[in-house]
């Protein structure tokens, strides 16, 4: 299902939440901040907040850490994460983006501002090699729970290539997920598929998805990113099943039209 992307106002902006899409558990948005504008809450779940662009300070636990991000394309993310009850400012230094997603955790955890040296992957070049580099992308994971196990979140975004694919073949998991869009330069636009449905995808698009086969593409000349949010199960181990019809084509040896 896609929800179509909205001008966003000065604040907070809702985009998912557990009431409208109690498919998804989770509650997602985006905070715009003018240059000096603030932003304060007690969070009511576990709660990651991503920089997409800008310069903000986050306030937390008595400590405050500046991070900084031109654009999501060329720049490794930074983000703030912290469990139930942590009291949070944020206060932009400039124009600034920030990607908040929250869900419930019962476990308690130290909060952590992390950086670029903080990833579990930073800038993994993925597919290079494959399908004539047909789903060549950078793909970025913040974090799951091989390094964070008391986690409800599998978080990470992904940079398309012009006219690429990107998660081909399609994969599918009973887990909840978000794609939050962006697109270089801001009129581009992608195909978001999803089962037997495909959705157009533009700047500031927001694609949910349960339980079906999902992967992108991208059009010629124009760079995707999107945000992955993906909504583990309570003390559940995450499966990922790839539609294995189409798995022959990441052959490194598969030959490809005008082969045969």
């Amino acid at each position: 299902m896609k929800i179509a992307a909205k001008d966003l106002s000065l604040g907070y902006n809702k985009i998912v939440t557990k009431e409208a899409h109690p498919q998804m558990n989770m509650d997602y948005g985006v905070l715009k901040l003018e240059a000096g504008g603030t932003f304060s809450e007690t969070s009511k779940g576990e709660t990651n907040y991503a920089l997409i662009s800008g310069e903000v300070e986050f306030t937390f636990d008595g400590q405050t850490k500046t991070a900084v991000r031109d654009n999501p394309f060329h720049h490794n993310p930074i983000l703030l994460r912290v469990a139930t009850g942590a009291d949070v400012q944020i206060k932009a230094v400039k124009d600034s983006e920030v990607a908040i997603v929250s869900t419930d955790n019962a476990h308690t955890f130290a909060s952590e501002f992390i950086g670029e040296e903080d990833l579990l992957q930073a800038s993994e070049l993925r597919g290079e090699g494959l399908m004539r580099d047909a789903s060549t992308r950078v793909v970025r994971t913040y974090y799951d729970r091989s390094n964070k196990p008391e986690t409800n979140f599998f978080l990470g975004e992904v940079v398309s290539y012009p006219g690429k694919w990107s998660s081909f073949p399609p994969h599918r998991h009973v887990e909840p997920e978000i794609y939050y869009y962006r697109f270089l330069p801001e009129d581009g636009y992608g195909l978001g598929e999803f089962g037997n449905d495909a959705y157009k995808i533009q700047n500031g698009d927001t694609q949910i998805m349960v339980g079906d086969s999902h992967s992108q593409c991208t059009t010629p000349g124009y760079a995707e990113w999107y945000l992955w949010i993906i909504r583990l199960r309570d003390d559940h181990p995450m499966e990922t099943l790839n539609i294995e019809q189409y798995q022959w084509v990441n052959n490194p040896d598969a030959k490809f039209f005008p082969e045969i």
